[in-house]
């Protein structure tokens, strides 16, 4: 069995650069205890556990708002999703002290969605509804068009004026560039504005460049979009499976496949997907993770 490691891999820099804010935060005494999260730092359940057995409280609900209606002193911890406005000022209101671990790149399409807004254009946001990420953007204005895969596009107001449209940051590429023909149609007048992240798009082109495998495996959490878009693209590639940790491959047969490429989303922990890899290259079939709750903050 070949076994074909695609770059890149291990968390994203702004997991990393999450992971090491919150970090931070535990080890400064002068924030106000209980520490909240606003729902998960990413989407993984391994690296939501490992923050779990720290102490700190992570925070389920309908939106960030209705979170935010559980505490009333402490800290709370905005996700790298990033959150509104309304969801600061409302956190700041209640005197919480704030650690603030959101993407840059998701800042980034804050401010260019605010400035476009100033501008006067209609903005049209390309994006997965309820997704933390989506719901932060909506927040911004309620001028938002939220354009997702099951929008009936021909329900949609007849503009003339200057108009938009940005996105999620983890979709397919190759899907923002088919919605945005496809709204061209409606409105020829409409400006794009690609806010795919870096580290999406690298491991997104990686798969579609991967030529000769007979399978594809992608590493991620089930909730997470990023993992997601990979698995539809090696889907389209060839035989493609997507596993959360080692655990998972126990009930899988591999013995007819002879070359393996392996990727992973950008919030799979590089201790999980490096442990597959020595079981596969080392054939050992003894899928039972080893990992402790810590190895799964090293990016």
């Amino acid at each position: 069995m070949e076994i074909t490691k695609l770059t890149p891999r291990g968390f994203c820099k702004g997991v990393v650069n999450a992971i090491h804010i919150i970090n931070k935060a535990l080890e400064n005494n002068t924030y106000k205890k209980p520490i909240y999260m606003l729902g998960n730092i990413v989407h993984n359940k391994n690296v939501v556990e490992a923050f779990k057995s720290k102490g700190i409280i992570i925070l389920d609900g309908e939106s960030r708002v209705e979170m935010l209606k559980k505490i009333n002193e402490g800290t709370v911890i905005f996700t790298a999703h990033g959150v509104s406005d309304a969801v600061r000022n409302i956190a700041t209101m209640k005197g919480l002290d704030i650690v603030d671990a959101t993407c840059k790149d998701v800042k980034k399409t804050h401010d260019v969605i605010k400035e476009k807004l100033l501008e006067g254009y209609l903005l049209l946001f390309y994006g997965k509804e309820n997704h933390p990420e989506t719901e932060g953007i909506i927040g911004i204005s309620d001028e938002i068009i939220l354009i997702t895969d099951k929008t009936d596009l021909s329900t949609l107001p007849k503009y003339s004026g200057k108009i938009i449209i940005t996105n999620q940051t983890t979709m397919s590429f190759l899907d923002v560039i088919k919605i945005y023909n496809k709204l061209k149609e409606i409105y020829p007048q409409l400006e794009l504005v690609d806010e795919i992240c870096n580290a999406t798009r690298r491991r997104q082109e990686a798969v579609i460049n991967a030529e000769g495998y007979d399978l594809i495996i992608v590493v991620g959490d089930k909730l997470s979009n990023n993992t997601k878009m990979l698995k539809e693209l090696a889907s389209n590639k060839t035989k493609a499976i997507q596993v959360e940790t080692l655990n998972d491959l126990k009930n899988i047969d591999l013995s007819n496949f002879n070359k393996i490429a392996i990727t992973a989303g950008a919030s799979t922990p590089k201790s999980i997907l490096e442990e597959i890899v020595f079981n596969l290259e080392h054939n050992t079939n003894n899928y039972i993770s080893r990992l402790n709750l810590d190895d799964y903050l090293k990016g």
